[in-house]
């Protein structure tokens, strides 16, 4: 049976109908036949592959292949659309079919002499049988179809309007559409390399056959690309991008990211000057730099990246070895003006890593900095006047430090504004840390800090080392109230007017804080995690008292208690769940892992929340 025109695309046959083939499966038929009909492409291929699933009978199992092949190269997945073609081929009671339908799709893709070859292997391997005579007019037909073609191709391209080309055909192309358009015409060539939007921004991953070919056109596209990103466990294609970079084939290049954790020079080798030749091709338009190369310490330098991409404002570094082992020279590098974000991930960072990168580089404002030791505080306090923003051991993945603010606020005072250690692991030594706190005390507004405790003895040095010590800007404050540490720190924020946020991590005594507290302005949130001591409630519950007084709703003249999140802490019970809902102001409630909350009070609470919510109150 030959195929039946439905007028759907002139340049490719649709498949014949299938109700003729079998009134038993009348339903998926008509389904099918009318997602043809409507160019729904992706229900074709869905009912087809079901229904292939489940048939026996060879020929209606060949029409709808035949179907898929069609669906597939509509839809311009045209790697499938001929596998399946390739299956009809293999029977030999559907061979001119297959034959039949790869030619159209080859003459559909432009590989007019392609098609021409299959159309001519068709009818030579097609027996000239009665049943066959269709598909034979049929194969001769798109042959003299595709010699005119070949002949005399139409190239609508260069016919259309130059903005309807640029406008409204290219900014729609996938990046494989457009290699196979760069490749059917000197035209069409010129025309993708030349729309601005074309390969501005690229993504290179190991599963994704489409980038990986799309990578392999670069050198065509050299002056294109100004966003690259690469995440691979090949040798190979780091290896070629650096050769890419190097040849000047990326140099217009912005945003570079790569992360190639098993690169191995001695599998492959390269030339040790590669990779600094290769940034120093980009120097001049590069901005931002990721790199990850694992283990491998050998590549590249910091040094020499500093010293080679003069025009850097935004770059990270991640190494399995410590940093001591890539950091490389200094001593010949001249300042670096244009640095103010860096962020470093290694196996291990002490002062004396960061030391040399904090003196030619003292533009940084962000500073992030994984597996740190404690003497990274003294270089920071002594080399570091522009910063604005600090992590030290960030282990928040869900809570990332956040982005610097491209322009700087001249009306600000200069100097540290927040500030963020680790929330795991080891406390750190208010001795290490404090000279830093103390040096931007004017200027902190976000303070995350995970101090030691402090003797009595160690406390009263502290006073006597920093006798003004106040935060009068802090506006969210976390800090460990281990034993002393938290009389330092409540005394510093006494008389603060700005604090909004607090965050108490485990509380030495309940009393000294509730009693600070209560004096401040009123706080938006109030956030307490594995405060343990159950003789801690009352002084809470007189807390949310004292926050139940000042809660009048819709009084936006003064501060309210927004927000209340209670992680862990056997010190909430249930009375203090029921204070909570008298708090008219509270927006949201958060509690997790609380051991001393029964089903019950926590009922009660949500009970007492709703009725509240009637009301209107």
């Amino acid at each position: 049976m030959g195929k039946k025109s439905t007028g759907n695309d002139p340049s490719i046959l649709p498949p014949m109908q299938l109700t003729s083939l079998a009134r038993s499966f009348l339903k998926v038929a008509e389904s099918i036949d009318s997602a043809i009909n409507n160019r729904d492409y992706d229900s074709t291929i869905n009912h087809t592959t079901c229904t292939i699933d489940q048939q026996n009978t060879q020929q209606l199992l060949m029409v709808l292949i035949d179907t898929r092949a069609y669906s597939y190269a509509m839809q311009g997945q045209l790697d499938l659309a001929i596998a399946d073609a390739h299956k009809m081929m293999s029977l030999p009671s559907m061979l001119p079919n297959g034959y039949l339908r790869k030619a159209d799709i080859l003459k559909m893709n432009g590989e007019l002499q392609e098609a021409i070859k299959v159309y001519n292997d068709g009818l030579q391997k097609t027996p000239p049988e009665e049943k066959n005579k269709i598909f034979i007019q049929q194969l001769k037909n798109g042959l003299k179809e595709a010699r005119i073609q070949n002949k005399d191709p139409v190239d609508f391209i260069s016919k259309l309007p130059v903005e309807i080309v640029n406008n409204n055909i290219m900014p729609r192309l996938e990046q494989s559409t457009k290699k196979v358009c760069s490749q059917v015409s000197r035209v069409w060539h010129k025309k993708i390399l030349n729309h601005q939007d074309r390969w501005n921004n690229l993504f290179v991953d190991d599963n994704n056959q489409e980038t990986l070919r799309v990578f392999s056109t670069i050198p065509s596209t050299k002056y294109n690309i100004k966003q690259l990103t690469i995440d691979t466990k090949s040798n190979t294609i780091p290896m070629t991008c650096f050769r890419y970079m190097r040849n000047g084939y990326l140099n217009k290049l912005a945003s570079f990211k790569m992360k190639a954790t098993n690169i191995d020079i001695e599998e492959k080798p390269l030339n040790m000057t590669t990779v600094p030749v290769a940034f120093w091709q980009t120097r001049q338009t590069l901005t931002t730099l990721d790199l990850d190369f694992g283990s491998n310490t050998n590549l590249i330098k910091l040094a020499d990246l500093i010293m080679t991409c003069t025009n850097l404002t935004k770059s990270s570094f991640t190494t399995t070895q410590p940093l001591a082992e890539i950091v490389g020279n200094f001593s010949t590098v001249e300042r670096h003006e244009a640095l103010i974000d860096l962020q470093i991930k290694a196996k291990l960072i002490t002062g004396k890593d960061i030391e040399p990168i904090l003196q030619q580089c003292q533009q940084i404002r962000r500073l992030v900095m994984n597996t740190c030791d404690e003497t990274v505080f003294d270089v920071i306090t002594r080399q570091a006047d522009n910063l604005e923003i600090l992590g030290y051991n960030p282990d928040a993945p869900n809570d990332p430090i956040e982005e610097l603010q491209t322009e700087r606020n001249n009306k600000s005072k200069k100097g540290l504004q927040k500030l963020y250690t680790n929330n795991s692991g080891n406390n750190i030594s208010a001795k290490k840390i404090l000279p830093l706190i103390y040096k931007n005390k004017a200027t902190l507004v976000t303070l995350y800090a995970k101090l030691t405790s402090i003797t009595e003895t160690e406390l009263w040095d502290l006073y006597s080392t920093y006798p003004d010590f106040t935060l009068d800007k802090i506006e969210a404050l976390t800090f460990w109230c281990n034993p002393g540490i938290q009389h330092f720190m409540l005394r510093a924020i006494r008389d603060t007017t700005t604090l909004k946020i607090m965050h108490i991590v485990y509380l030495a005594d309940s009393e000294e804080l509730v009693a600070t507290l209560k004096i401040l302005p009123i706080l938006s949130t109030i956030e307490l995690s594995r405060v343990h001591s159950i003789e801690s409630t009352p002084s809470l519950c007189r807390l949310f008292e004292h926050y139940r007084l000042f809660s009048v709703p819709n009084n936006f003249q003064q501060p309210s208690l927004k927000f209340v999140n209670l992680y862990k802490s056997d010190a909430i019970t249930d009375d203090l769940l029921s204070k909570l809902t008298t708090i008219k102001t509270l927006k949201e409630i958060s509690l997790c892992d609380l051991k001393n909350v029964s089903t019950e009070g926590f009922n009660s609470m949500i009970s007492k929340l709703s009725d509240r919510s009637k009301k209107g109150d």
